[in-house]
């Protein structure tokens, strides 16, 4: 729900009017129901990821095993070849010597200073064989599937189970990042000596690139009819990664930055996927937090609304591990909180139950109310609280839970509930 970015207000606004009522923030977990449950309900699911370059990674390794062999195959030829060409060197260069020796020493006179020539044999150089170098080839990170799909995969409510089960199903595209570039800015800073101020340009420098992992979803049920598919467009858009900022031209080394992207982008992208499932066919157990108020007074005058607040404490915590219980504990708390309001006197400052005490119990009832599913009570409060003259912010806050109630109409009607 979009309804906690005024808490912090709501409690400013409560504490400046009356300084008797405080909050506290809870946060709880609870079920959400789904948008588009499937019907009828699985019980059970599988979860896999795939990569869609693995073949092609396959492909390059298949090549680069083959290019590896094949020079290892031309250094064993050439290294059993190499005595030959060194044999076949020297005996060459014995005849050519013997030839050379049995010319005239005229003849080799007018050969170097007539003819400008040095014709005295030069053995033939024979390399010695070397073992060709064979690049790895650039390939995309391939991953611990099955861990992947155990730790980020999962379909709240229902089971991990083969039997009768959907088919949920990530592809990887891979990780792309551009190269690395140096980015310089430039600061003023200022410096006070002696009453002095200097400013100067300061030069600050930071690595930066781009990224991101385009990948894809599917759901199908037991034969392999689609339920939910979808490759979101936000994961094909380039995402930028700026390091620190330093005085001094950073290091080009970056490929443990580079890594550590790369392993945040999976992470985080598989996060999003999972909960776009759960919000559509799962039951999400999804974490909430608000403020609950209670009144504070020096004669203990609102015992009873301290006693409400302990008991929705107690029940909103226990939501998440036994629901049944939880329930309980947050009924017994709003028959407190509604009886207290049947001495609500609005108008009258000095009432036990006034105004902004009326306000603070009306928004921890359409908290418990929310987590309960009671829309009607709830539209009652939202009705009376809709007459009533309320600051701003207690409107805002108001409009906020009538959000968050439409959505849960939504949620609830698509369930039959």
């Amino acid at each position: 729900m979009k309804k906690t970015i005024l808490f912090v207000a709501l409690a400013l606004a409560f504490n400046s009017l009356a300084q008797s009522v405080k909050g506290e923030q809870i946060t709880y977990t609870y079920t959400k129901l789904p948008s588009n449950p499937v019907q009828p309900k699985p019980t059970n699911y599988i979860s896999s990821v795939t990569a869609a370059y693995d073949v092609e990674n396959q492909k390059l390794m298949a090549q680069y095993e083959a290019d590896k062999a094949q020079a290892e195959a031309d250094y064993q030829r050439d290294m059993a070849d190499y005595p030959n060409k060194i044999k076949a060197a020297d005996e060459k260069y014995e005849r050519e010597m013997k030839a050379w020796n049995e010319k005239s020493t005229a003849s080799k006179i007018i050969e170097k200073q007539v003819l400008n020539e040095n014709n005295r044999p030069v053995k033939d150089y024979v390399p010695q064989p070397y073992r060709r170098t064979v690049s790895m080839p650039a390939m995309k990170t391939s991953y611990d599937y099955t861990s992947l799909a155990s730790t980020y995969l999962f379909i709240d409510g229902l089971q991990k189970s083969a039997g009768n089960a959907l088919n949920y199903t990530v592809t990887l595209q891979g990780y792309e990042s551009t190269p690395a570039r140096v980015v310089s800015e430039v600061k003023k800073e200022s410096s006070r000596v002696n009453n002095v101020v200097t400013t100067v340009d300061v030069t600050y420098y930071h690595i930066e690139f781009t990224y991101r992992h385009p990948m894809s979803f599917r759901v199908t049920n037991a034969i392999n009819q689609e339920i939910y598919a979808a490759a979101p467009a936000e994961f094909t858009e380039f995402k930028t990664y700026k390091g620190p900022a330093t005085k001094t031209q950073p290091s080009m080394d970056i490929s443990a930055s580079v890594k550590a992207m790369e392993d945040k982008c999976l992470q985080d992208n598989l996060k999003v996927i999972n909960h776009m499932i759960n919000d559509r066919i799962g039951f999400e157990r999804t974490e909430e937090t608000f403020e609950m108020y209670y009144v504070k007074s020096k004669n203990e005058s609102h015992n009873d609304i301290q006693d409400a607040f302990n008991a929705a404490n107690l029940g909103f915590k226990m939501l998440g591990t036994n629901e049944a219980q939880g329930a309980m504990k947050l009924n017994e708390a709003i028959g407190i909180w509604n009886k207290a309001l049947e001495e609500s006197e609005i108008d009258n400052k000095k009432a036990r139950i006034d105004k902004d005490i009326t306000i603070a119990i009306y928004f921890n009832l359409l908290e418990a109310y929310f987590a309960l599913r009671n829309t009607a009570a709830a539209d009652e409060i939202l009705k009376t609280m809709g007459r009533m003259d309320l600051s701003n912010r207690d409107k805002k806050q108001r409009e906020a839970y009538e959000q968050a109630y439409m959505e849960l109409k939504l949620r609830m009607a698509a369930n039959g509930l």
